[in-house]
């Protein structure tokens, strides 16, 4: 352990990581998450070193090396086209029976050095912020960000439904259908309406076409209303989009469109997955009301550089 080297021994060394450091990093991640769904990965279940491999292309594998022993890594991606540090995962900050004062102080030393690493490969990068995301119950990043002074700006909820059968009808006077392509400027409108935000509606047009994906409209009196996309990922999970135009909500609408598609996910036995941002209260009472259980929360922190 870190904390046990004379502080004056102690040598942090953060490099790229190596197609050798694959199962230090595979056994890294799990120790941490212990599987169900991660954002770095964009994947459901335990993580496999050919994740590791893949990932490396797309984004900043990190090692973490104490007096040249593996105790952590770094991953660092992009959201938005800025950089962020997605992931802080290690050993450098273990809770331990006797841990002294020199001891201690000589992890607070390496955390240090770890977030003065972090300020500069974001500076390099020309930066405006150096943007920090961890799980809710990482003490290694947490730590960092209380070091760096990161202010806290929002959180992301992952919600988590285990694949099961859906029963239930629509609400009275409003009909539920399977989405065609000539449906796509609609779900575009509600979309935007809904989120402030809207893909192309070739890019519906597209999606409603894979066989992996589906899509269902709401109606009453041929006025469409609602909508749910749905798709079934590569990674082992399906994920959902629903929206409901603000007269019609609070009826049922967004829930008789769910049923659909959470009945397409468990004929293909994946679990169904729920995002919402932490202040979302209507997601919130949306993904309780259908089952979905809470897995996890990632935190976001921030500071302008």
């Amino acid at each position: 352990h870190v904390g046990e080297c004379p502080p004056g021994s102690v040598l942090l060394n953060v490099r790229k990581a190596e197609a050798g450091d694959v199962p230090t990093l595979v056994d890294l991640y799990e120790r941490a998450y212990h599987g169900g769904y991660s954002a770095s990965f964009d994947r459901y279940g335990p993580i496999t070193p050919q994740d590791f491999w893949w990932i490396q292309s797309e984004k900043q594998v990190l090692l973490m090396e104490v007096n040249h022993r593996p105790v952590g890594m770094v991953i660092i991606g992009r959201r938005e086209g800025a950089l962020v540090v997605e992931e802080a995962l290690g050993d450098l900050l273990q809770p331990r029976p006797g841990l002294d004062g020199a001891a201690a102080k000589a992890e607070q030393a390496l955390l240090g050095r770890l977030g003065a690493f972090l300020l500069q490969h974001f500076r390099k990068e020309r930066q405006e912020r150096l943007l920090l995301r961890t799980a809710e119950a990482n003490p290694l990043a947490l730590a960092l960000a209380r070091s760096l002074d990161l202010a806290f700006v929002n959180a992301l909820v992952v919600t988590t439904l285990r694949p099961r059968r859906q029963t239930g009808r629509g609400p009275e006077g409003y009909a539920i259908r399977k989405a065609l392509p000539a449906d796509a400027a609609d779900i575009v409108r509600i979309h935007h309406e809904c989120f402030q935000t809207a893909p192309s509606p070739d890019e519906v047009d597209r999606l409603l076409r894979r066989s992996q994906a589906r899509g269902w409209v709401a109606e009453r009196e041929g006025y469409r209303l609602g909508f749910l996309l749905a798709e079934a990922h590569g990674g082992g999970f399906g994920d959902l989009v629903v929206g409901v135009r603000e007269a019609h909500r609070r009826k049922g609408v967004g829930r008789a469109l769910a049923t659909s598609a959470l009945n397409f996910f468990a004929a293909r036995q994946i679990p169904a997955l729920g995002l919402y941002w932490g202040l979302d209260g209507a997601a919130h009472a949306f993904y309780r009301g259908l089952g979905f259980a809470t897995e996890r929360v990632y935190l976001f922190f921030e500071k302008p550089l």
